[in-house]
């Protein structure tokens, strides 16, 4: 398998791309689609719930985050630039070229930490939507969370077999669609419902801010990640020179897709917003007991299943797990069908394990993810790569203000694992009382 190249949150973030060479001659507009469609997805389902845990001024930490985001993804396009013609591509060998093989190695953790972060995710979203589908009840003598859990594992332990992402990848498109529903569901109800008759009332209340903030703030930079697949789509296009204000509307567009679906869920279903705005939409509001609660349910499902194996494909890639072997036995033809068999069980075993356990802290999963992997692999590392590249040509207020980035994205790591870290100690402490 050829370095990873792709996104390392693409397939939590946004439709899991074809993995063959960019088209060279891409439109700006065909540029932009692609970047929104691999940014835009999951996260998206958790806009509303990160307005909930920061209140409205949510949206100022979103649009602060997203030009971080935004600047970093200037910086990793310009520290690809710094590498040898010849070098591949991948953002392992960027970090291998600006630190040596630490970095390499670093990437490495990080990707499998983010890549795993979104298997577990992946996993999550699936069950929520089994359980949408099955109006929460179970199967035989199990319960709908137990039922939920095995009819997943029916379908996606056969689709581990596949040997490449191109049968995925017809399936993929459908997050899109699901993409598209979901906004044009959220904003419907500020039209069918405006003054939330719907809801038990009173209506739930609303919060201008909230100590649990840094949560949102996880949850956004998920939301935002997938900057490694910058430097290809500007390669790709026909005038690479536009690159630059393409990035930025792109960011734009999201930071205003991800604010109004966000701030508008968050308005209809204030203080009693769930992890998964389909779960709202499903129990409660205009569109309760109607087909598209089930439907939309029914795409995320699709869409989700294939994002998992694709995940899994790539977290034993050379650059994550299979590097860890021995040469010899990564390289012998005839052990590694077998031994890829047996790392993408154990991945299995080792994300549905963990996703189980959090299965009521679906949020706090995916802000812990973001806080540590999001932050590391599209603001900290691309920012330290051309720091570390670039030192010698920059001026002392370009140095200064790089190192500043750094410091306040070290910060909000720190905040947002923090806190993360309490909340899953306290959850699970109640669940072990109870």
């Amino acid at each position: 398998m050829d370095e990873v190249t792709i996104p390392l949150l693409t397939s939590v973030s946004g439709s899991i791309p074809d993995l063959e060479p960019v088209r060279e001659g891409a439109t700006f507009t065909q540029t932009l689609f692609n970047v929104i469609n691999i940014f835009v997805g999951l996260g998206l389902l958790s806009t509303p719930y990160a307005y909930r845990a920061g209140g409205y001024i949510a949206g100022v930490a979103l649009l602060l985050l997203s030009s971080l985001f935004c600047l970093s993804g200037h910086l990793i396009v310009a520290a690809f630039q710094y590498l040898p013609v010849d070098a591949p591509r991948s953002f392992p060998q960027l970090g291998k070229h600006a630190l040596g093989i630490h970095g390499r190695k670093v990437v490495a953790v990080v990707a499998f930490l983010e890549l795993f972060g979104g298997a577990c995710m992946a996993l999550l979203v699936t069950w929520q939507q089994l359980l949408i589908l099955l109006d929460n009840h179970g199967l035989l003598a199990l319960s709908p969370v137990h039922t939920a859990v095995a009819l997943s594992l029916l379908w996606l332990v056969p689709m581990l077999s596949v040997g490449g992402f191109s049968r995925l990848a017809i399936l993929s498109k459908l997050g899109m669609l699901s993409v598209c529903i979901v906004v044009t569901v959220v904003y419907s109800l500020l039209v069918l419902d405006p003054s939330r008759d719907d809801l038990p009332q009173p209506p739930p209340g609303h919060a201008l801010a909230r100590w649990t903030l840094p949560q949102a703030v996880g949850i956004f930079a998920v939301s935002l990640s997938g900057h490694s697949t910058l430097p290809a789509l500007r390669a790709g296009m026909a005038a690479p020179s536009r690159f630059p204000a393409l990035l930025t509307a792109a960011f734009c567009v999201m930071a205003l897709l991800y604010g109004t679906v966000g701030a508008m869920g968050y308005w209809y279903y204030g203080s009693t917003t769930s992890a998964l705005i389909t779960t709202d939409i499903s129990r409660a509001g205009p569109w309760t007991d109607t087909a598209m609660d089930k439907l939309l349910a029914c795409l995320l499902l699709v869409n989700c299943s294939t994002k998992y194996p694709a995940l899994v494909l790539v977290l034993q890639a050379r650059d994550l797990i299979i590097g860890m072997f021995p040469s010899k036995v990564a390289t012998q033809g005839q052990l590694r069908p077998a031994v890829l068999a047996t790392l993408r069980m154990l991945l299995c075993a080792a994300s549905v394990g963990l996703s189980y356990a959090a299965l009521d802290s679906i949020a706090c999963v995916m802000s812990l993810v973001g806080g540590v992997a999001s932050l590391s692999c599209s603001l900290l590392m691309p920012t330290l790569f051309y720091v570390k590249l670039a030192w010698a040509e920059l001026g002392a207020a370009r140095r200064g203000a790089l190192l500043a980035l750094l410091g306040l994205g070290s910060a909000l790591m720190v905040f947002i694992t923090s806190q993360n870290v309490v909340q899953l100690l306290a959850q699970l402490g109640k669940s072990t009382g109870a």
